[in-house]
């Protein structure tokens, strides 16, 4: 019982040291750096390898079933990007990507494999990296000069983590007609599946993006996330997950499209939004019983990754502040949530 929890704590906090690292890394870019076209570059190199990485290394994870070997393997990318950064920040982006990919479905599929039916363990693996990242983000533009420490940290995680035992694939009960890459009657609730968590994942960003500018506004979202994350992870054990999704989401849209302007409601639909990830994660892993670090790459990278390409649209950027754009994303959002709630899936 306290393994599994030891397990999540721990990679919890790496998740949040990896975002910090990605959070501050890039904002230091963009402070520094005057090549808008570099910029851009690096920020959607990372983008690709971090997000779109996840699902090719779920697969390598799943495969091998080197769950641990892997994760340190991590860890160790972290600690690289940390001692780059003061070589050459492109490639300390490069590695912080790789780490990234990696951290999300080894921690993804560790806390499945230690309890494949508890919805706080992914709760705890998935709320630190929102406030990781935001907080990276708004140091970065300070004058902090202590980025290196992390190094140290990481030293004594990457102990912790190889004298940590770590939980089986052997555990979990092989299904032959649950692998991606065979389609059957029931891959449109995968589908629908990912298209609600893009929905969600792309409202967040429009969310982000109306608080860019205002320092207070993003650390009252951070730590609504998580919250959120977290809170909505311990309900959802604890009571019906559909009537939990379809009220806290339905209650969401309304908050967020009513709080723009006033915090209190804004973070109150923040949490309520981003309630509905450690639940979205488990539902996807256990539709993919057989291969947890692949399910936790779709619901965690290539769900975030479709998410994101509108932001690389100027017609995107243009639309993003306007209030029709935010009701027909919650229409969108709703309407998806719904069709998981409605379609036969695995039991949380």
């Amino acid at each position: 019982m306290k393994g599994k929890y030891k397990i999540a704590g721990l990679f919890g906090a790496l998740h949040g040291i990896n975002d910090f690292i990605a959070g501050f890394m890039l904002a230091s870019l963009s402070v520094n750096s005057t090549d808008i076209k570099v910029n851009t570059i690096t920020f959607l190199v990372y983008s690709i390898i971090a997000f779109g990485g996840q699902l090719p290394a779920g697969m390598l994870v799943d495969k091998t079933k080197k769950l641990k070997l892997l994760s340190l393997f991590s860890v160790a990318c972290m600690i690289v990007a940390v001692s780059l950064f003061y070589v050459n920040i492109f490639y300390a982006i490069l590695f912080s990507a790789i780490a990234s990919a990696f951290i999300h479905v080894c921690g993804g599929a560790a806390c499945y494999i230690s309890d494949n039916k508890n919805v706080t363990l992914a709760g705890i693996f998935t709320s630190p990296g929102v406030v990781g990242l935001i907080i990276g983000g708004i140091v970065a533009t300070t004058n902090f000069s202590f980025f290196y420490v992390l190094i140290v940290v990481l030293l004594l995680l990457f102990i912790l983590m190889a004298k940590t035992a770590f939980p089986s694939y052997k555990t979990i009960k092989q299904n032959t007609n649950n692998s991606l890459l065979q389609l059957d009657q029931h891959d449109f609730f995968m589908l629908v599946l990912i298209m609600a968590i893009a929905f969600r994942s792309l409202i967040w960003n429009v969310m982000h993006a109306m608080c860019f500018n205002n320092t207070n506004w993003l650390y009252a979202i951070a730590f609504s996330a998580f919250a959120g994350k977290l809170i909505g992870a311990y309900i959802a054990d604890r009571t019906d997950w559909k009537k939990f999704v379809f009220i806290t989401m339905f209650v969401s849209a309304v908050l967020l499209n009513a709080g723009k302007d006033y915090l209190p409601v804004f973070c109150i639909g923040v949490a309520l939004l981003q309630s509905g990830v450690p639940i979205t994660l488990l539902l996807m892993q256990q539709y993919l019983k057989n291969s947890p670090a692949t399910a936790a790459g779709l619901s965690l990278g290539l769900s975030i990754v479709i998410a994101g390409l509108p932001a690389y649209t100027e017609q995107f950027r243009l639309i993003q502040i306007h209030k029709i754009l935010l009701i027909l994303l919650s229409i969108a959002f709703l309407a998806s949530n719904y069709a998981v709630i409605r379609l036969k899936k695995p039991s949380v």
